[in-house]
């Protein structure tokens, strides 16, 4: 039996062994039996369709990842010597060449607000949580950005890649954040998985260090947990 005769109501003739001898086995419905087969058929079709598209950006991503070529590094790493002479202000920007993932960073934005942050996370960017520093305040002071996979409703599984691989990093990975025309650069030195209830992370500093903690759901595709990327600014 070949793949595409589960599609058909009337498959072709299939020879089976039965005890000793040979038959064929051949059915043919009608009515309400054929109708129903061709909607069960237009269902599984259709949902087969949808995780396709609303997964494409999560295999996209993976396989960049995977299969990226040495100019997709090289095109990110001159990322860390790119300072502008004539700043611009409010220009906010992350870069993570161990995952080839580049993004524009909103500021100011609420985490606790759901209908505030979910319309800036659908335009495919990243978020600062209002309360966090900006980059480049010295010790003490720690940068917040976070962006989700997904939310209630799976609309935002397609609309937010940019943290799709973060799980991938690892300690020492650099981090690069551009802001008002200066580059800053941040290394990886923990990761954790905390429950979306644990929101203290938001105010999370160390007196002795700069920090940046990135955020989004976990697993991919679920709103389950958080996962948080610290890095330290070098």
């Amino acid at each position: 039996m070949g793949i595409l005769d589960i599609l058909r109501i009337t498959p072709r003739k299939r020879r089976v062994k039965i005890k000793k001898g040979h038959g064929v086995i051949y059915h043919n419905p009608s009515g309400f039996k054929r109708y129903f087969f061709y909607f069960g058929n237009g269902v599984v079709l259709a949902a087969i369709i949808g995780i396709i598209y609303l997964y494409y950006p999560l295999g996209k991503a993976v396989y960049v990842y995977k299969f990226h070529t040495k100019q997709d590094e090289e095109k990110l790493q001159t990322f860390k010597n790119e300072v502008s002479t004539q700043p611009t202000i409010n220009e906010f920007y992350l870069q993570i060449p161990k995952i080839l993932a580049s993004s524009t960073v909103i500021p100011d934005v609420s985490p606790y607000d759901t209908n505030e942050y979910l319309k800036v996370l659908s335009e495919n960017v990243v978020a600062q949580a209002r309360g966090s520093s900006p980059p480049g305040l010295g010790d003490g002071k720690t940068t917040y950005l976070f962006a989700h996979s997904s939310q209630e409703g799976i609309s935002m599984v397609r609309k937010n890649s940019v943290f799709y691989l973060l799980g991938q990093m690892n300690m020492g990975d650099v981090i690069y954040l551009k802001y008002n025309g200066k580059v800053y650069t941040y290394r990886t030195y923990m990761k954790r998985i905390v429950n979306s209830s644990e929101s203290q992370y938001l105010n999370f500093k160390d007196d002795n260090k700069e920090l940046l903690i990135l955020q989004t759901c976990w697993p991919i595709g679920t709103d389950w947990k958080r996962l948080l990327v610290f890095a330290q600014r070098v």
